[in-house]
């Protein structure tokens, strides 16, 4: 009698092991039907790791470099490495004849929510290779989408060689600002 019993719940066990075996391979019991036939196609298990791990490749292919804009404005060219933060406009460049000093003018607006812009890192060099630079030039407080005007000396010179400033570059809060060939006003 338990030889009995025992072969008939070995072969209870042995019956269910292998519809285990079965819901694995078609876990929601879905088997694709196509024109009245049971197609041959596998089916592809939805699983979060797979949709994670797609979008993180997917992220991972967007990827794109900063894109610097460049403005020619009244003659002089403008290359500016992060136009959405911030917009830089060439006023004037206006020299003394008298004490031969050059002064610039620009004006900027703060595409970003409300902040302190420091201008720094100055740099220009005239005809004459002649280098003029500041480490710093001021902070300003700055509002979004208001455009603020400031200006800073940038050195003295001959007015008789010096017509224009061959390069000019400035950091506005990180980034990067450079105009060529702009044309001193002297008067």
């Amino acid at each position: 009698m338990k030889k009995i019993f025992l072969l008939l719940s070995l072969l209870l066990v042995v019956s269910c092991v292998d519809n285990c075996f079965a819901q694995v391979e078609d876990p929601l019991n879905q088997t694709l039907k196509v024109n009245e036939n049971w197609s041959s196609e596998p089916e592809k298990p939805i699983t979060k790791k797979k949709k994670q791990q797609q979008t993180q490749t997917q992220q991972q292919t967007v990827i794109t470099p900063k894109v610097e804009e460049v403005v020619e404005q009244s003659g002089v060219q403008i290359i500016n490495s992060c136009p959405d933060e911030i917009t830089v406009e060439f006023v004037s460049l206006e020299g003394n004849k008298s004490s031969q000093e050059v002064n610039i003018t620009i004006k900027f607006t703060n595409h970003k929510i409300n902040r302190n812009i420091s201008i720094g890192d100055f740099i220009a060099f005239n005809q004459e290779g002649d280098k003029f630079s500041k480490w710093s030039i001021g902070n300003y407080n700055s509002l979004t989408d208001i455009t603020q005007k400031t200006s800073w000396e940038i050195g003295q010179m001959l007015p008789s060689k010096n017509s224009k400033l061959t390069a000019i570059s400035f950091e506005l809060e990180g980034c990067s600002v450079e105009m060529r060939d702009v044309p001193i006003d002297w008067k």
